[in-house]
């Protein structure tokens, strides 16, 4: 996550909160434990996390905790993806979101992943780029994590359409991928079926319910 802390930028600013809860201070008393280098690391990594606001010259003040704290979740994988200036498209999960209308949801603040396909021969830059971003991504088969993350699924040629403004996989290949999962995405891939008027393999009652919806 972009706002990661280590644990004695998280050691300082608890001590910031402890001594001077959300009135200004100076730093300088920061300069007894850290050499002065190391204050400005700390001050500039706490600052840009959003766990301190710079007041003035040399002079801060602590956000409040739980605000501090939701920052940690903020969205920012998707803006991340857009400014790379790479074609992407989604796949999986993350095009059955865009194709269905968003009437199905994979993603929570709690856990959102974004299943991504990239071409194999950009994969390093996208790491780089994620990497850099601060934002957690795996490859192939991702691990445990909470918050947002990327799964990057490499491939030699990308064929994508557009979708509720957003590159994803082709019409065909989103139904295929549903029906092969079909007790994950059954109403979703209903809903694909019933409104691009396709023969999609879903339960009569799943039709029903998707045509009360529609």
């Amino acid at each position: 996550m972009g706002n990661e802390v280590t644990k004695t930028e998280f050691q300082a600013y608890s001590y910031f909160w402890l001594k001077f809860g959300e009135k200004p201070f100076e730093v300088s008393s920061l300069r007894w434990f850290f050499s002065t280098a190391m204050v400005k690391k700390i001050l500039f990594k706490l600052s840009s996390a959003g766990w301190l606001q710079r007041v003035g010259r040399g002079s801060y003040r602590c956000i409040r905790p739980e605000k501090a704290v939701e920052s940690i979740f903020e969205s920012r994988a998707e803006k991340v993806l857009e400014k790379a200036g790479m074609p992407y498209c989604f796949y999986g999960a993350s095009a059955v979101e865009a194709w269905s209308d968003y009437v199905y949801m994979q993603r929570s603040w709690e856990h959102s992943p974004f299943f991504v396909r990239v071409r194999g021969k950009e994969l390093g830059k996208w790491k780089t780029l994620l990497k850099k971003e601060g934002i957690d991504f795996f490859t192939g088969k991702p691990k445990n994590a909470i918050g947002e993350f990327v799964v990057l699924e490499p491939v030699k040629e990308l064929k994508c359409e557009k979708q509720n403004g957003r590159p994803v996989i082709p019409l065909d290949e989103i139904i295929e991928f549903a029906e092969k999962n079909i007790y994950s995405f059954e109403y979703p891939l209903a809903y694909i079926g019933r409104k691009f008027k396709k023969k999609v393999k879903v339960s009569e009652e799943a039709l029903v319910r998707v045509g009360e919806a529609l």
